[in-house]
């Protein structure tokens, strides 16, 4: 299992060390540490082209992900059974100045926004989604999972996306007491 980090961007400083061991150990916490991970900091300006190109959306947005393994979105968190050396999740792209200033604009720690940020990404690239309520309530539980354990081992304070993207919705009841 690796985790490869390109910094893409200038605009916003980051410890790319801690930025690898953590999302080195956010993958270790999954069932997916055997696979390959990549994840680019990008500018607004190389997310909105790449929103635009395969998305189809012409606006900058914070996460995208980019899967190198068909998955069913029937069944997510489900991946073929492939050799070792095609054991790659796919990439996430990150745009750090739009997670900058939403963490900004929303008195959040720059930090844990990233690696809930890389939790998404991950999500999406073993076939969750938030499209429909069920779908935003399977990758809600998911990430809450992931970032409950990743929070008790490092001490962040990282928490699911709320009304992400195109489904929007509230916290489930039973979990807003976590």
């Amino acid at each position: 299992m690796s985790v490869i980090i390109r910094n893409l961007q200038s605009k916003i400083q980051l410890n790319l060390s801690q930025l690898h061991y953590d999302a080195v150990t956010l993958l270790k916490l999954t069932q997916y540490h055997s696979y390959d991970l990549g994840i680019m900091l990008v500018s607004s300006n190389e997310i909105k082209a790449l929103n635009k190109k395969y998305r189809r959306v012409n606006r900058v947005t914070d996460v995208l992900a980019f899967p190198f393994l068909e998955v069913s979105h029937e069944q997510p968190g489900v991946l073929p059974n492939v050799d070792q050396e095609d054991r790659m999740l796919g990439d996430i792209a990150l745009c750090t100045s739009f997670i900058w200033s939403e963490s900004q604009k929303h008195k959040e720690d720059f930090n844990s926004v990233m690696l809930t940020m890389v939790t998404h990404g991950l999500c999406h690239l073993v076939g969750f989604d938030h499209e429909t309520k069920d779908q935003w309530t399977q990758m809600y539980r998911k990430e809450l999972e992931i970032l409950t354990r990743f929070n008790q081992l490092t001490g962040y304070r990282c928490s699911p996306l709320l009304g992400v993207g195109h489904f929007e919705a509230q916290p489930l009841l039973s979990d807003q007491t976590h």
